[in-house]
């Protein structure tokens, strides 16, 4: 058994450790001659994900010019909320040079402070400037990564991870379902919970790499990677499937044991749990969440 990680390790890898997956999407339109196979391959992912990801029927019949959900979401624009600067008006200012010093227009300062039609202001008097401030998804974020600004020595680390794993044989989906339940068994996390995990990641397969270098069944950074073996002492190696499976399992129990809860602890695997607390939950966390519960459910009746 491992050894129990000393808290300060353990407190960081909660914070900052954002456990990336396949789960943020974006949508794409059929177009003639594709296939479930083919978006699966060209996004990453497997067949069996794209088919949960859109309740398609048994058969993954699709449609010229259906909507497809897929892994990886699009980059979004950034955000943005209004907080309110005070400012106290000095020698020499007018409502135009102190619009543009913070950027907004004669007509919102004047319009909030009740300014008279002259615009002319008193010194000493204090205004209230409404200004924008962006309030995008921090960069350890499951949108911003699953984006396209992907650092290229990412993608190069992906590529290689990707290429080794699918020159490599692979255990089969049944043997990787049984290792992942045995796994949890023995390190004392719920099996539905790290099996619903693992299937929603990769369909049981190790092979499968995000664009975000997420590697193999569990979909665990190498960041996470390397932080899980200085917690636990004992080296992982994401590229062999025991591994992968016992550092998702391993992230899956502290995460439940630091929330005291499920949903709470699938949010933070998909999200990070830093960004979690300090940001809520995104919208397609709620979704990642909503989607394992599902698999999970159907975990516990075999």
């Amino acid at each position: 058994m491992p050894r129990r990680a000393p808290y300060r390790t353990l407190a960081i890898l909660l914070t900052l450790a954002a456990v990336l997956t396949a789960g943020a999407t974006s949508n794409i339109r059929v177009k003639a001659g594709d296939t479930l196979w083919d978006l699966a391959q060209r996004h990453h992912t497997t067949v069996a994900v794209l088919r949960d990801l859109n309740d398609l029927p048994g058969n993954g019949m699709i449609y010229v010019g259906e909507l497809l959900r897929v892994p990886g979401a699009a980059p979004s624009r950034p955000s943005s909320r209004v907080v309110e600067k005070g400012y106290t008006v000095r020698a020499g200012d007018n409502l135009t040079s102190i619009a543009k010093r913070y950027g907004v227009s004669v007509l919102t300062i004047s319009l909030r402070n009740r300014l008279p039609r002259s615009g002319v202001v008193l010194i000493g008097r204090r205004l209230a400037i409404p200004v924008k401030v962006s309030s995008a998804v921090p960069r350890n974020s499951a949108t911003y990564n699953a984006g396209l600004r992907i650092p290229a020595r990412v993608q190069r680390s992906a590529a290689q991870h990707r290429a080794y794993l699918g020159s490599h044989r692979q255990p089969s989906k049944a043997s990787v379902r049984r290792l992942v339940y045995k796994t949890a068994k023995r390190i004392g996390v719920d099996p539905s919970l790290v099996l619903a995990v693992a299937y929603h990641e990769s369909g049981f397969q190790q092979r499968v790499v995000s664009p975000v270098d997420a590697i193999g069944v569990m979909q665990v950074l190498p960041s996470t990677g390397r932080a899980l073996s200085a917690a636990y002492g004992r080296r992982l190696n994401l590229l062999k499937t025991e591994d992968n499976v016992l550092a998702g399992a391993m992230l899956l129990k502290q995460l439940v044991r630091a929330t005291g809860r499920a949903d709470l602890a699938l949010a933070g695997y998909y999200q990070g749990l830093g960004s979690v607390r300090a940001h809520g939950m995104l919208p397609q966390t709620h979704a990642y969440i909503r989607n394992v519960t599902v698999l999970r459910a159907r975990f516990r009746r075999g």
